[in-house]
């Protein structure tokens, strides 16, 4: 009792952080718009209904259906650039810079799976975001990990990335793949026929790739930081070896 009384203390308190840090983003902005609204949920977990009640109270002149409807249209144009990213379609073009983009995707695997290992089996990916300089990754977990924790998730994925295991890909039947087993990301739409790929029994995942062919080839990740994004959503970001030395 006195374990969920601190559980749900912890997450009062990231809740009220981040309904303050809403309000002065909303106080300074110059307009508040769907865009906005957007936003303020993909960096912070703030809910559009929320939003919507203090644009009201105070009182500004806002037209609340075309926020809405402008939120509905950054929401699509987000699930579109997330279903890109994840068919490898990355953008800028340099061929070093897909490898970068190509090994922090197998990492993002290693890394739900860690997790998954060290804080339990409840942890599901939210959301993530890769660039040639780093990887970011939303989760659900309901309180701050201890850095104890951080440390053996790290040493985790580097372990599988030192065993050089190999990533294999199998096209299955979307209803298939979950009933196998397969994690995939709660609100995203899937085809019929998918991907998935296997790391081992470490990892498996519905996804579009591309992917290095053994986790070896990824070289070694660092935990740069995490941090909470809003009322049970965690964020971390890592970084590849040749990125941090």
């Amino acid at each position: 009792q006195e374990r969920i009384a601190e559980v749900l203390s912890k997450e009062f308190r990231a809740f009220s952080q981040t309904i303050n840090k809403g309000l002065k983003i909303l106080q300074t902005a110059a307009k508040t718009d769907g865009k906005t609204a957007f936003d303020l949920y993909q960096s912070y977990g703030f809910p559009l209904e929320i939003t919507l009640e203090i644009v009201k109270e105070e009182n500004k002149v806002v037209d609340l259906e075309k926020i809405k409807k402008e939120y509905k249209e950054e929401f699509k144009k987000h699930q579109e650039l997330s279903r890109t990213a994840s068919a490898g379609m990355f953008k800028g073009g340099l061929t070093e810079q897909s490898e970068v983009a190509t090994k922090y995707h197998t990492a993002t695997h290693l890394l739900q799976a860690s997790l998954r290992q060290v804080l339990g089996k409840d942890v599901r990916q939210s959301g993530s975001n890769i660039t040639a300089e780093r990887l970011r990754f939303d989760f659900s977990y309901p309180e701050k990990p201890t850095p104890e924790q951080l440390k053996k998730i790290e040493d985790l994925v580097n372990q599988k990335i030192k065993a050089n295991l190999p990533v294999e890909m199998t096209v299955m039947d979307f209803e298939k793949a979950v009933a196998a087993g397969a994690l995939i990301v709660p609100g995203e739409h899937y085809p019929v026929k998918v991907k998935v790929y296997t790391i081992n029994d470490f990892s498996k995942e519905v996804c579009g790739g591309p992917h290095v062919r053994w986790t070896g080839e990824i070289g070694s990740v660092k935990i740069l930081k995490e941090e909470a994004v809003g009322a049970g959503k965690r964020r971390i970001y890592i970084k590849l070896a040749q990125e941090w030395k």
